[in-house]
């Protein structure tokens, strides 16, 4: 029996905290013994203990963002990076502590600044480490970034698992080949599945028996591309005066000026009582039921969304930007419809194609879930992991 700790860089649940319980619910229990150790108490913490799996509270200390915005620009924030370097060693040596404490035998990481604080805490208590990657650093700045990251995952990491080959590309440029491994993100295709009923969510957003409901599921952030998509809709409003538009999730580790900005375009559009903002949810399977078409907007450094993912395993019909990672999981017009990032024109015609053929609906459909039963069931998506895991302790 192995003791692996799941570093994870926030209680609040998302795609990552999401991937992280899933990850410690089913690692193979006469093998490996699952802590979490997360920063605060929150929603992951509650879902771990309400599934039996051990949890630790290590706080962290405070980081700031290493860009910084003037206008519809980013510039790197030196200030942040002095700031950030100089917060990740007393972090690291709380959890180092823990560890030891534990008697942890194997760290994953997951979340970007998981990465910097659990390598380094799983050097000073001399135990492997791997890093669980899966968010793409932007290249606005052209090679900078990822090989900062791919640098530090070079003396951190004894294997990196990237959940897409444009990760994989990224850490190659100071990481050898052979220690970094690509694995997609895995759900439950029991929990998310085309016999999961959505009644209940169609009628609290209002439908009727004509209601056709389009889905994006994202953080509210800029890069998610959701004032892209209210555009798109805008135009295909009036052809389709049964559509109706969704946008589930909350700004989370964001301010709310995006999620305002929305509002105010959505008002601006006339779209009042077109467009419902469902918020963050728990019920996930069930939303996703409810949904007709799924749009995922990325504008860019979108890998492999775990909402993505999950709604390939609900049987939907998928709208997608050609994001490099997310394009990876698509046969263009057999799973689902990509687009070229950022080009609303584009967005528009696919959704377009989708309202008015309802064949075609039901033939993404079929796809996407006999894709995500042969590709990213959470048991493959676990099992990759663990030969990664039993890799690491060996070396």
């Amino acid at each position: 029996m192995i003791r692996v700790a799941l570093v994870d860089a926030a209680a609040q649940m998302s795609g990552v905290e999401f991937s992280t319980l899933y990850l410690a619910q089913n690692l193979d229990r006469t093998r490996w013994q699952p802590l979490v150790i997360c920063p605060a108490e929150g929603d992951l913490p509650a879902q771990c203990r309400a599934n039996g799996i051990e949890i630790k509270i290590v706080p962290h200390a405070r980081f700031f963002s290493t860009s910084a915005r003037f206008g519809n620009r980013r510039v790197p924030n030196p200030f942040a990076w002095v700031w950030n370097a100089a917060a990740f060693f007393p972090t690291a040596r709380r959890i180092a502590k823990q560890l030891r404490e534990s008697q942890i035998q194997l760290v994953v990481t997951k979340g970007l600044v998981a990465h910097f604080y659990g390598g380094l805490a799983a050097r000073m208590a001399r135990i492997p480490c791997v890093w669980h990657v899966q968010d793409r650093v932007s290249e606005r700045l052209g090679a900078l970034y990822p090989l900062l990251l791919a640098s530090a995952g070079n003396v951190l990491a004894n294997e990196i698992i990237a959940d897409a080959a444009s990760i994989a590309r990224q850490f190659a440029l100071r990481v050898p080949r052979e220690r970094i491994t690509v694995i997609w993100n895995g759900v439950d295709t029991r929990t998310f599945s085309p016999q999961v009923h959505g009644s209940r969510v169609r009628a609290e957003w209002g439908a009727n028996t004509d209601s056709i409901f389009i889905g994006c599921i994202a953080r509210l952030v800029a890069w998610k591309g959701q004032h892209l998509l209210l555009d798109a809709f805008a135009r295909l409003a009036q052809e389709f005066p049964h559509a109706r538009l969704v946008l589930v999730g909350s700004a989370l580790f964001d301010t709310d000026a995006y999620a305002a900005q929305l509002r105010a375009q959505t008002a601006r559009l006339g779209l009042q009582d077109r467009v419902v903002f469902a918020g963050f949810r728990r019920d996930m399977p069930q939303v996703l039921a409810a949904l007709d078409i799924v749009a995922h907007p990325a504008l860019e450094k979108d890998s492999t969304p775990l909402a993505v993912v999950s709604a390939l395993a609900s049987g939907k019909a998928l709208v997608c930007a050609a994001v490099d990672g997310t394009a990876e999981l698509f046969a263009d017009g057999e799973t689902g419809l990509l687009f070229p990032p950022g080009d609303a024109d584009a967005l528009t015609a696919q959704l377009a194609r989708v309202l008015r053929d309802s064949d075609l609906r039901n033939h993404l459909s079929q796809n996407a879930r006999t894709f995500a039963e042969r590709e990213l069931s959470v048991e493959q998506f676990t099992r990759k992991c663990e030969t990664v895991f039993e890799r690491a302790i060996d070396n």
